[in-house]
C-alpha cells in the first residue's frame, strides 16, 4: 500500500510540473534579441609574395653541408692549448650539455660512473676522462650530486681556453 501511496505521489508531483511556459519562452526570445554578439570583423590576410631564391653559386639550403665545411679548424702553428682532433668523437659529444640530464650514479668501489640521459630517452654510463658535450668536454669529477666537465672553447685567435661546467642531478 505504501508503494501505490509514494508512486501515485510521484505521478501527481510530475503533472503539476507540466504547465504553461509561454512566460519563459518569451523571456528567452526577448533576451536573445537584446544581447546580440558584437565580433569584429576579421583582419585581411597578408597578400603573399614569392620568393625567388637566387643563390646558385651557394649551397643547397636542402643539402647537408660538404664535411670540408663541417670540421673544424685547429691552428696548430700556435704552441697554446688546442683540442686533439685526430682522437675518436665519443657518443655523447653530438649533444649540448643542455641537452643531457644526469640521472643518477652508479660506484664499485671508489669508482663513481655517472648515468647520463640524451634527449632521445638513451641512458649513458660515463666516468672520469670521458668526453662529452660539443666543445670537447672531458670528465673530470664524478660525485653523487654533480658531475664536473672541463670544456675547450675556442678564444677566436686560434688558441683554446679551459671552461669549466656542471651538470647537476636531476630528478625530472
Amino acid at each position: 500500500m505504501m508503494k501505490h501511496l509514494s508512486l501515485l505521489a510521484l505521478v501527481f508531483l510530475l503533472t503539476a510540473c507540466v504547465g504553461d511556459r509561454s512566460d519563459l519562452e518569451l523571456f528567452v526570445t526577448t533576451t536573445k534579441a537584446q544581447h546580440v554578439a558584437r565580433i569584429p570583423p576579421l583582419k585581411e590576410p597578408p597578400k603573399f609574395e614569392h620568393f625567388v631564391y637566387q643563390a646558385q653559386l651557394m649551397r643547397s639550403p636542402f643539402v647537408p653541408p660538404s664535411r670540408e665545411l663541417t670540421e673544424e679548424v685547429v691552428d696548430t702553428s700556435k704552441d697554446c692549448l688546442q683540442p686533439d682532433l685526430q682522437r675518436r668523437k665519443g657518443r655523447l659529444e653530438t649533444y649540448a650539455l643542455d641537452n643531457l640530464k644526469m640521472r643518477g650514479t652508479l660506484s664499485e668501489g671508489d669508482t663513481i660512473w655517472a648515468l647520463l640521459e640524451s634527449t632521445d630517452g638513451n641512458v649513458y654510463r660515463l666516468g672520469v676522462g670521458e668526453f662529452v658535450g660539443l666543445y670537447h668536454g672531458r670528465i673530470a669529477k664524478v660525485t653523487l650530486q654533480f658531475i664536473e666537465i672541463l670544456e675547450l672553447i675556442p678564444d677566436g685567435s686560434g688558441c683554446w681556453t679551459e671552461r669549466s661546467s656542471n651538470l647537476e642531478l636531476s630528478g625530472k
